[in-house]
């Protein structure tokens, strides 16, 4: 047995290497460490003021505790178990370092963490001033903010009236108080306040029904404002198709509607065009409400018609072609072609026409004729009470008067005036009757753009409809700043030019309420760098494309030939909006101010403009490369070769 245990001593020995004289135990182990790495999941991470979020390393391979620290701790502090807080807004570098041990070394890791402030937000009641009477309650509420705090309700002066946490209030006395909501503050978002003052008063309050009025009417929609009565907190809205005769029976007419908490001016959009509405309005005080006020009837229609372009350009190769997807590329998708009713194939119309053009022709008292689609007799031999003396643009609502070839007075064909006469055929047509009508006048220039077709020349009319229409025909308006010149629309290219007073030129009158004359700022509403046209019905961004900010004077305007100009609109997504498009020749003229210039537009709504915008419109020779610009020094139409001329970009789509 000792033999054995000898034995297994001197092989232990032997492979530790450490048995000898003097030695005490095993010797150290030294040389074994290895690298090792901990990372976090993302380089940075934001935390909003206040709060504070876990951002732990991953743990490594090592047996080594991880601690970490920050940069800055007054913006962030860190714990040891990784719990980050956000004490101030800014940036710091967090730090993960895991110890070594006999194995392994030392490892560490950064993240960058941003504290963000918490955002703002805002609520508000829906009237800033109300009254009620002693002794009754009505609840209301403010709304609106983002956040999930709650709202609660206070009164300035309980003694006169007070308030539930859900927001009823009670009158108690003669006298006023201010309510005031507050919105707690949450982890995102920051305390907001609103107050309404509350009047109370003895009795049944008396109010007077509000006055009003038709602001803007247009493509599919109105604008509507009216008085403020004293005393109100609020208004309803009353809308059918029929009379309003009052209040109590408006759900019995056809589109009877009631609008509750309506706030003036007021946009009544998705109208039917062509259809006629009846809208009054009654002011609210508790359960007191008004009479109802005068009564508007308002018959929406689209005031630009189409251009008839049925043909595409192709910058490439300098041709136009039908609209097909074989010349829809390099950028030149959407074109005035492709858009609106000259691209829609199953449109009704209540006439008739090209493209989407929509027109019925009229007898001389202004009845619609029987036969819409007979020749016109040059010789004037149709049958009594059949003569074609007028067409009605049924799109626009505009009356047209008709040329005639065998009449040697006015309405001839051939008859010119200069400018101090151009008055003259009106005032005829109006002794006349002409068409059962007395309310003829001369157009304005973009009356006279409505009826040009961009797809044909010489005439750019539609020929069936409006024979005898070549030439250039006089405008009611000067040119702004020139007193030798006047507006006309050539109908041989159907563009606006400049033409001597002193000139003979030809005429058609026309009757009928046109509100895109009108380029004041009531027809427009901004908000967030777009401007809506209450006419049109279109959404413009305000600034052109390359420059920004509040008066659009930040950058430079985009100056590109039209392919990169078509390119540059379709790419765009200002807004959260991926459907803008360069306007064609209407929609770009629909915004021309032909009582200014340089520039001829509303410089308040639309700031930084330059003097010449692309359209998308290209001229309807099947070669030549040429589009049309609009000149906004003055407002002239013309086509330039879009392969070489520079110009502006200013966005347009359809609104909501």
């Amino acid at each position: 047995m000792l033999v054995k245990q000898v034995s297994v001593l001197v092989i232990m020995c032997v492979f530790l290497s450490a048995c000898g004289s003097g030695s005490s135990g095993l010797t150290e182990i030294k040389g074994w460490s290895h690298l090792q790495t901990i990372s976090f999941t993302a380089d940075s991470a934001n935390i909003t003021i206040g709060n504070s979020q876990t951002i732990a390393a991953s743990n490594g391979e090592g047996s080594g505790t991880i601690t970490y620290t920050s940069s800055d701790t007054s913006i962030a502090s860190v714990s040891l178990e990784a719990l980050v807080s956000a004490n101030a807004v800014g940036t710091v570098t967090i730090t993960a370092t895991k110890a070594a041990d006999s194995i392994y070394s030392e490892a560490s890791a950064t993240i960058s963490v941003t504290v963000d402030p918490l955002k703002e937000q805002t609520i508000s009641f829906p009237n800033p001033a109300i009254s009620m009477e002693i002794g009754t309650s009505q609840t209301v509420v403010a709304s609106g903010g983002d956040g999930t705090g709650v709202i609660s309700y206070t009164s300035s002066d309980e003694n006169v009236l007070t308030v539930s946490s859900e927001g009823l209030l009670t009158a108690i006395t003669l006298g006023s108080a201010q309510v005031t909501a507050v919105m707690a503050a949450d982890n995102e978002y920051q305390e907001a306040k609103a107050s309404t003052t509350v009047t109370v008063v003895v009795g049944a309050v008396t109010l007077d029904p509000p006055a009003i009025t038709l602001r803007s009417s247009g493509n599919a929609r109105a604008m509507i404002a009216w008085s403020g009565v004293g005393s109100a907190s609020g208004y309803s809205l009353y809308i059918a198709q029929e009379s309003i005769d009052s209040a109590d029976n408006y759900a019995s007419l056809i589109g009877g509607d009631l609008i509750l908490n309506a706030t003036s001016p007021y946009s009544l959009t998705g109208l039917t065009n062509g259809e006629t509405y009846y809208i009054a309005v009654t002011a609210l005080a508790g359960t007191n409400e008004s009479g109802l006020s005068n009564e508007l009837t308002v018959v929406p229609k689209n005031p630009l018609n189409d251009t008839g372009l049925l043909r595409s350009g192709n910058a490439g190769s300098g041709t136009n072609a039908t609209c097909t997807t074989a010349v829809n590329n390099d950028g030149h998708v959407p074109q005035d072609c492709d858009q609106g009713r000259d691209a829609d194939l199953t449109i009704t119309k209540v006439g008739a026409g090209v493209a989407g053009f929509d027109f019925t022709k009229l007898g001389g008292d202004g009845s619609v004729l029987t036969i819409q689609d007979g020749a016109w007799a040059v010789d004037g031999s149709e049958t009594a009470g059949t003569r074609w003396s007028c067409v009605r643009d049924n799109n626009t609502g505009l009356v047209w008067e008709m040329k005639t070839e065998a009449d040697t007075g006015v309405h001839a064909t051939n008859a010119k005036v200069k400018w101090d006469a151009r008055n003259v055929l009106a005032e005829t047509s109006n002794t006349e009757g002409l068409c059962g009508n007395q309310a003829w006048r001369v157009p304005t220039v973009v009356e006279l753009a409505t009826i040009v077709n961009a797809n044909r020349l010489d005439p750019a009319l539609d020929a069936n409809r409006f024979p005898n229409g070549a030439g250039s025909h006089w405008a009611s308006v000067p040119v702004a700043g020139d007193a030798a010149n006047g507006w006309v629309v050539n109908f041989f290219a159907g563009i606006p030019i400049l033409k001597a007073k002193s000139a003979g030129m030809s005429q058609r009158v026309v009757s009928g309420e046109y509100k895109a004359n009108d380029t004041s700022d009531d027809r427009y509403t901004v908000v967030n760098g777009t401007v809506t046209d209450g006419v049109t019905g279109l959404m413009w961004k305000q600034c052109p494309e390359g420059l920004e900010g509040s008066d659009c004077s930040v950058g430079a305007a985009g100056l590109l030939i039209w392919g990169g100009s078509m390119k540059r609109a379709r790419d765009s997504e200002f807004a959260g909006y991926t459907d803008w498009r360069l306007p064609n020749m209407k929609e770009l003229l629909s915004i021309v101010a032909f009582d200014q210039s340089s520039p001829a537009i509303n410089t308040t709504v639309f700031p930084g403009s330059t003097e010449i915008f692309w359209s998308s419109t290209p001229k309807y020779v099947t070669t030549g490369g040429q589009s049309y610009i609009v000149d906004f020094a003055k407002g002239i139409h013309q086509p330039k070769a879009r392969s070489t001329q520079k110009g502006a970009q200013r966005l347009v789509r359809d609104a909501e």
